[in-house]
């Protein structure tokens, strides 16, 4: 065939095999040999890329970048048929072209009108080997874009020398400019096993900064700055402790190169526990609760490979924000608006993409661009010392970004959270919530200060109050007990009623002590109990709570008094925090960085 697209301007890979599951790059029937990237059908076999990798969502090119026209190119060696078939929102599935080739170059080039995913299908009548498939546009930059890939490690060795290796992968060693890990452990990165391998693989790409505990916000940062520094013009921002499939990174850098404006372009993120499950298609910040959501519910925690063909997975979707787990981030947007705020963790990808929009920067999660993370199930960020930086940045972004009076919901909302902690006898997540919420009211000039030992002294918090996860051995006799939840508004009504007059009785904790899976770690359960244990989220040990009428009533009238000090004061606040923004300037981070007190302590 006459080719329709210019060669040269890949997209859009398409590996037989990778990291996950087969099926998460193509389903094939009578494959007689296959690896990454060569696939051998028998006679009378066939395979079809309508999978999570091999699907191209042409919704979201066409909404971001000028990409009209694809071209499905790959190498055969025998006869074999392609066609290439699309997916509308509406659900309706079209054949858009069909080609024939015999031991040569496949090319099939179509239009991609108004279907929102594309993908190809070959079968072979005789036996074939299809080789070195993948899509083309017909938009061709002038030069390839490169990364700098910025790590932040915390005592993780053995993952992050992995994804070192990873990244160390020949088949983006032209995608992958630099890799700047700031190792922000008590431990240093290099004395672990394996990285002597790891960074002769990547030679002089590899730069390794050692500092304090600043968080994710300090020590991305760092990698934006060392990105910045070296005239760099994109940071990929890579969680470590993560699997990445090395296409994934080739593709959120096709689709930046291809944007008219400079956007901030993130991947989605599968679970490392259940390889098939993604955990959001896109996320988008609800204005009147200030709190994260799906953009599409349908495909929230859903099995990719089951979900596939859902009309829904054929729409473009506005984000707000994309996690850093892995989040491409154009160093024009950091010039004008900065890195993140510094926040330590928590909230700091959030602020900064609603930050980059509000300066003319898009921000696009792209589907088929995903790494492997350990799901926020397997967390409990909610209980620990991070439920102070949950809380805190929350309130923090609010100030800065909520267009509703006085932050619309997020001071009810947060404070019914407390008001929660409070009836499952999480006092010591209620009480780091109101240093948090002391915190924002003191304003902007504490945020620089808390970076360096606020962690360590919200852990200090939760210590005093008995609020940690306690090894099996230091735990005390228990009985197994599984409370059923209310169903229906009358029974939670009730149920809620008589919660609330056993916290009036005085507390008698009884012996054994009820042990309750997390599961069922809840109000309507823990209310009614003067002690319990629940098991953490990890499964490694658990956490041990009793009631106290004291602290109980305490707390409940510091988060209401607090609140209403903040409701009080929001327009004042949030125009201190909004004139504060240059916190998160290169100029200011690099103050931080040039501080002695930011130096990892001796050992």
């Amino acid at each position: 065939m006459t080719p329709e697209v210019p060669a040269g301007a890949v997209i859009h890979r398409l590996p037989f095999a990778g990291v996950g599951e087969p099926e998460l790059y193509a389903t094939v029937r009578g494959a007689v040999d296959r690896s990454r990237s060569r696939l051998s059908l028998a006679a009378g076999g066939s395979l079809s890329w309508q999978t999570y990798f091999g699907s191209l969502p042409t919704a979201v090119w066409q909404r971001h970048t000028a990409v009209r026209r694809v071209a499905l190119r790959a190498t055969v060696v025998g006869a074999a048929t392609a066609t290439v078939r699309g997916l509308t929102a509406a659900g309706t599935v079209r054949e858009l072209a069909r080609g024939a080739v015999a031991d040569g170059g496949l090319d099939v080039a179509v239009d991609v009108g108004d279907v929102g995913t594309v993908w190809a299908e070959v079968c072979t009548e005789t036996g074939a080997v299809v080789s070195d498939a993948r899509w083309e546009s017909e938009t061709v930059p002038a030069a390839p874009a490169r990364a700098v890939v910025c790590v932040t490690t915390f005592d993780r060795e053995a993952d992050c020398i992995r994804l070192l290796r990873d990244l160390a992968d020949p088949e983006i060693s032209d995608r992958v400019a630099r890799v700047v890990v700031v190792d922000q452990g008590s431990r240093d990165l290099k004395a672990g096993a394996g990285f002597e391998a790891a960074s002769a693989a990547l030679g002089d790409r590899l730069e390794v900064i050692r500092q304090a505990n600043l968080g994710g916000s300090g020590g991305f940062s760092r990698g934006i700055v060392a990105a910045d520094d070296a005239g760099g013009e994109w940071a990929l921002l890579v969680d470590d402790d993560v699997r990445i499939e090395p296409e994934a990174i080739r593709r959120l850098l096709a689709f930046a190169e291809r944007t008219p404006v400079p956007a901030v372009v993130g991947a989605q993120m599968l679970s490392l526990v259940a390889p098939r499950i993604l955990h959001t298609w896109g996320e988008r910040v609800d204005r009147d609760a200030f709190w994260w959501e799906p953009v599409a519910p349908s495909l929230d925690d859903v099995d990719v490979v089951a979900t596939i063909a859902d009309p829904a997975t054929a729409r473009a979707y506005d984000v707000d924000f994309n996690g850093w787990w892995m989040c491409l981030v154009p160093l024009a947007a950091v010039r004008r608006v900065g890195a993140a705020m510094p926040l330590f963790i928590k909230w700091d990808d959030v602020e900064f993409g609603l930050r980059a929009q509000a300066a003319g920067h898009p921000v696009v999660t792209l589907p088929g661009a995903a790494l492997w993370h350990m799901p926020w199930t397997a967390k409990d960020d909610g209980l620990d010392w991070q439920a102070y930086f949950q809380l805190r940045n929350r309130l923090v972004a609010a100030l800065m970004h909520s267009p509703r009076r006085r932050g619309g919901r997020v001071l009810r909302d947060t404070w019914t959270q407390d008001v929660n902690h409070v009836l499952c006898l999480q006092y010591g997540a209620a009480a780091v919530r109101r240093a948090a919420l002391a915190d924002v009211l003191r304003g902007p000039s504490h945020l620089l200060p808390s970076l360096r030992n606020r962690a360590g002294e919200v852990r200090s918090f939760l210590a005093e109050g008995g609020h940690t996860v306690r090894a099996e051995a230091e735990l005390p006799a228990t009985v197994p007990a599984a409370p059923a939840a209310p169903s229906g508004r009358r029974s939670v009504g009730a149920r809620l009623l008589r919660v609330l007059a056993h916290q009036l009785r005085r507390s008698r904790p009884p012996a054994p002590i009820p042990r309750l899976p997390r599961a069922s770690g809840k109000w309507w359960s823990l209310g009614l109990m003067d002690a319990a244990v629940v098991d953490s989220a990890t499964g490694r040990g658990a956490f041990l709570l009793t009631r106290s009428r004291r602290r109980c009533a305490a707390l409940l009238r510091d988060a209401t008094v607090l609140r209403i000090r903040l409701w009080l004061r929001w327009p004042q606040l949030a125009a201190q925090y909004r004139a504060e923004a240059q916190l998160a300037s290169l100029g200011s981070w690099r103050a931080v960085f040039a501080d002695p007190s930011t130096m990892p302590r001796s050992r």
